[in-house]
């Protein structure tokens, strides 16, 4: 598999691989004054740039807009050749981010001899949490995200979660059971294939749902101010 192609994050935004249309395109109504949408993934570089941005979108609307997450699904799998190219296209995008974001990177991971760069786990992780213990969901995902690309601890490990889950109160050994099922591998494919239904391939993205009306906020990388402005516009029309 060739890594460069496979794995493309140019323009601000993580793009996933195509998946089997396996669900019927629906969208479901929400409360009458909308609904702001997040898809996502905790290993993509973007996703980790724009999540104190995204907070705040959270926080500035709480009250008015309610906030979900979907998990959009960038390598599930993984299988990328772990070689010098992978890891110098790793370090330019991710680069890339710190200089745009100010969010903080390690690159100590580059140096490791082998990493399965397959993002399902991490990504299953935060949808187990979904359940466990919702209204901490954004919490634990920019947890997986700052352990990774700051401490550079492997998602892929179950230990990887235990401190995260511990932060969030929320018991580890009840989280593994659910991490570790074959139910949740199913319920964060949907996930994945929601996204597609939708036409997100691109991360991080955030919509606007209004009723049965979807409405790009971002495609990509956005500020906190760039993307209140364009709710605000479309909270008043």
């Amino acid at each position: 598999m060739d890594s460069q192609k496979d794995m493309n994050c140019e323009d601000g935004a993580c793009a996933s691989p195509d998946l089997n249309n396996e669900m019927e395109k629906k969208i479901e109504n929400t409360e009458p004054q909308g609904k702001l949408i997040y898809f996502g993934d905790p290993m993509c570089s973007w996703c980790w740039g724009i999540t104190n941005h995204l907070e705040q979108l959270k926080n500035e609307f709480d009250g008015r807009l309610e906030f979900g997450m979907v998990m959009g699904g960038l390598r599930p799998g993984g299988g990328e050749l772990w070689n010098s190219e992978m890891k110098a296209f790793l370090r330019e995008h991710w680069e890339h981010v710190e200089q745009a974001s100010g969010h903080p990177f390690s690159y100590g991971l580059l140096e490791w001899d082998e990493f399965d760069y397959d993002t399902e786990p991490s990504a299953r992780a935060v949808r187990v949490i979904r359940d466990l213990k919702p209204d901490r969901e954004l919490e634990f995902y920019k947890s997986v995200q700052h352990a990774f690309y700051v401490l550079n601890h492997d998602p892929g490990k179950k230990e990887f979660y235990q401190p995260l889950c511990e932060q969030i109160g929320v018991s580890f050994e009840a989280f593994v059971t659910l991490f570790d099922s074959a139910g949740y591998k199913q319920l964060v494919r949907q996930d994945f294939m929601y996204a597609q239904q939708l036409g997100v391939r691109g991360f991080p993205s955030v919509v606007l749902q209004q009723g049965d009306k979807l409405t790009a906020i971002s495609r990509g990388y956005a500020t906190f101010d760039e993307m209140k402005a364009r709710v605000e516009e479309l909270l008043v029309h």
